[in-house]
């Protein structure tokens, strides 16, 4: 007898055999099953269909229902996802668990069951309403249901004031009927899609924007590899027009009835960038993130999979949704280190979107004013077709060249510097906006006794706590820890506490104090907790003239700000002489997208980057010959060290309570690494992680790194073997990321 091979939520990286639902056809892979796991009942995916198993028949259990009629994936979709597993080294069913929206994982219906509707019979339709003169009120209700042609709720027939004694008493002189409804699995009160839309001939509902001679030539060759398997990385200066080069490369796609996905890397830009598509396109566009709501995304989820959005525009999870008439993969901003999932299955999404084109057979293209050296890599192999967009589109409007302020020796306010601060009054004084970028939120990221030394830890993490004034208090950024503000030195009692350093709150006091009669904006986490904080935030940006824009990261990513003219950088040291490989090539980047945020209509803009080594060789190299020169140096040193994208790597991450249990595993774990280790693969550790002790457990880590990714992957499957027989392993928390991008 046949049974059915289910993937499972677990950490235990196999399928789980049961026997199908009696009395049910066999199912097809790509349907959701409730099963009996243990004590418990629990909602998988069948994969497949098998005659054998390696347990006994009388320790196999029965499935308890099917949870769908049709697959929720295809078989090309779930050969993809087993892929992931396979390359992650994850178990199956997690990375399953990640590909379904929350709603469907917690065994929710794809449709809900719909609400009966009242309908007319075929007397009734022939009826004449001359035969009901006598019960004017059951005439008009029938009239009603004669005018629209189309069955209607019994809510929406009350709401016009028919009661459910009139249509108790139609329906008893068999005038109307109830829709016979066929059973369906519990929903969640999901909006019903229409059976069919209604589509305008043209697919654009705007006229698109003239194209440049640049932005031209770049559409026209993109559409020549539309129907093949094309990776491109589009490498376009800030301001240059991408996204327009986006929209009329869709617009392709769409008149042909193909669908797009669009990956994007923060939610942050998703309302914006929703907006502009929806403007410019008659069909369908849907977004796909986290901060959506359980049914809306699931709403939208389902839209895909049917076909009715034409465009899914997402963050990173959304690679793992279904398009029946996938035609385009675009991953904009693909540098960013958001794409790659930090935990769970710490997947790389740009990687994922370059790997599911070529399994659908499709074009992909990747778009960054400062290309990841991954891609900058593989385009100089000529593995990626290499399009640059040079100029921005306008007569005149220039990139500005970011100018290096030496701040050594000089007396700074809040961050700022006096040379600095007078740039920002001739800018504020012709009534323009200017952009400040700091990259650490809070008053102050240190808060110290002048008399005894002592600075303010956290008591869970080898971390100093940020000092924050509105509201006051003492707040840990890695484990979220808060406590009041402390009135007396802990531990001398009679010094005094002072703040070092300055956080976007402190910078924030320091501007309103020199520029009382002009609006600060400050966005950052603190400040923006939501979708609606993020859109007041941007609209008070396009209304205040002039006003200064103060905030992290979430400042420089994909924002069009009109009106700044001058952007500034408070402290651009923090990668210069990092030991984390990556941190020269995530400075520039920052540096190159502050900058892309000034002068980008028809103003000039201004670039000004604070720095205590102005003379350093590569920020020199950066601000006068650009990114992509810096970026090709760079490549050459990794290629030098041996380093990625020219060597392949695989974390193995432990932690635990005490310090004596990660290391005892650790030792462990190097020693059957060394045993298992059969060709040349290198182990660099294990070595206490570089914040050791976080949210009160040690951590500690092994680097495994290799020329070549076949040996790599066969010693962790080994390792793996190891892990999930080991009771040592039970008493720690382990996890393994390939491919890691964050080594610290």
């Amino acid at each position: 007898m046949p049974l059915i091979q289910v993937a499972l939520p677990t950490p235990l990286r196999r399928l789980f055999d049961y026997w199908p639902v009696a009395g049910e056809p066999l199912p097809v892979a790509g349907v959701r099953v409730k099963v009996p796991f243990g004590h418990r009942q629990m909602i998988g995916l069948v994969m497949g269909i098998t005659e054998t198993s390696e347990l006994p028949a009388n320790r196999i259990k029965a499935a308890l229902t099917y949870l769908d009629t049709k697959a929720l994936f295809s078989k090309p979709h779930l050969d993809f996802i087993s892929w992931i597993a396979s390359y992650y080294h994850q178990p199956l069913g997690e990375v399953v668990s990640a590909a379904l929206p929350a709603l469907l994982r917690q065994g929710q219906a794809l449709h809900p069951p719909q609400e009966p509707r009242w309908q007319l019979t075929e007397l009734g339709r022939t009826t004449s309403i001359e035969a009901l003169k006598r019960a004017p009120r059951q005439a008009a209700l029938i009239r009603t249901l004669q005018t629209s042609g189309l069955p209607k709720t019994q809510k929406s027939l009350q709401s016009e004031g028919f009661t459910l004694a009139m249509l108790q008493g139609l329906e008893s002189k068999k005038l109307i009927e109830l829709q016979k409804l066929a059973t369906q699995k519990k929903g969640v009160g999901l909006p019903q899609l229409a059976p069919a839309e209604h589509l305008p001939t043209s697919v654009l509902a705007e006229v698109p924007l003239k194209l440049t001679s640049e932005q031209q030539a770049v559409v026209e060759l993109l559409v020549s590899k539309v129907g093949a398997f094309s990776p491109a990385l589009l490498q376009g200066v800030t301001g240059s027009g991408k996204t327009e080069v986006y929209l009329q490369l869709i617009q392709h796609l769409l008149e042909q009835g193909k669908q797009v996905l669009v990956l994007i890397p923060e939610i942050g830009l998703t309302p914006q960038t929703l907006k502009r598509f929806e403007r410019r396109f008659n069909r369908r566009v849907v977004a796909m993130h986290s901060g959506m709501a359980d049914k809306e995304r699931l709403t939208a989820w389902r839209s895909a999979l049917e076909g009715r959005a034409s465009v899914v525009l997402g963050t990173r999870s959304a690679i793992f949704t279904p398009l029946p008439k996938l035609g385009l993969i675009i991953v904009d901003e693909e540098h960013d280190s958001s794409f790659k999932q930090q935990e769970g299955v710490r997947y790389q999404a740009r990687d994922l979107a370059i790997l599911r084109a070529k399994k659908e057979n499709l074009p992909v293209l990747l778009g960054s004013a400062t290309p990841s050296l991954e891609s900058l890599a593989k385009a100089k192999e000529g593995a990626y077709l290499w399009l640059h967009l040079k100029q921005r589109p306008g007569a005149g409007v220039l990139v500005p060249e970011p100018k290096l302020l030496d701040i050594r020796n000089r007396h700074l306010v809040g961050g700022f510097s006096e040379p600095l601060l007078l740039a920002m009054d001739k800018h504020l004084k012709e009534e323009n906006q200017v952009l400040v970028l700091l990259n650490r939120r809070g008053f102050a990221p240190v808060l110290m006794c002048t008399s005894c030394g002592w600075i303010a830890g956290c008591l869970h993490c080898d971390a100093r706590m940020t000092w924050h004034r509105e509201p006051p208090k003492l707040h840990c950024h890695h484990c979220d820890q808060q406590q009041p503000l402390p009135t007396n030195c802990p531990q001398c009692v009679e010094g005094e506490l002072k703040p070092l350093g300055a956080g976007t709150e402190r910078a924030e006091e320091t501007l309103q104090a020199r520029y009382p009669d002009i609006p600060v904006i400050r966005l950052d986490r603190d400040s923006v907790k939501n979708r609606n904080d993020l859109a007041s935030k941007l609209d008070q940006v396009a209304r205040q003239r002039p006003a200064i824009l103060l905030g992290t990261q979430m400042l420089a990513k994909g924002h069009h700000f009109p009106d700044v003219t001058l952007a500034t950088l408070l402290n651009a040291d923090h990668g210069l002489y990092s030991s984390d490989p990556r941190a020269m090539e995530r400075t520039a980047q920052l540096i190159i997208q502050v900058a892309g945020r000034a002068g980008r209509e028809e103003k000039p803009g201004e670039v000004i980057i604070q720095t205590h080594h102005s003379d350093d060789p590569r920020l020199e190299k950066l601000c006068i010959e650009g990114y992509e020169a810096l970026a090709l140096d760079l490549l050459e040193e990794r290629k030098k060290i041996n380093w990625p994208p020219y060597a392949y790597l695989a974390m193995l991450r432990a932690e635990a309570p005490k310090t004596e249990q990660v290391e005892e595993f650790m030792r462990l774990l190097a020693e059957q690494a060394n045993l298992l280790n059969q060709e040349g693969v290198t182990l660099l550790g294990p070595v206490p992680a570089p914040m050791e002790r976080r949210q009160g457990r040690y951590h500690m880590q092994l680097l495994l790194h290799a020329n070549k990714r076949a040996p790599l992957h066969r010693l962790m499957a080994r390792l793996l073997a190891w892990l999930e027989g080991s009771a040592e392993a039970r008493r720690v928390r382990w996890s393994l990321d390939v491919d890691p991008e964050d080594l610290f």
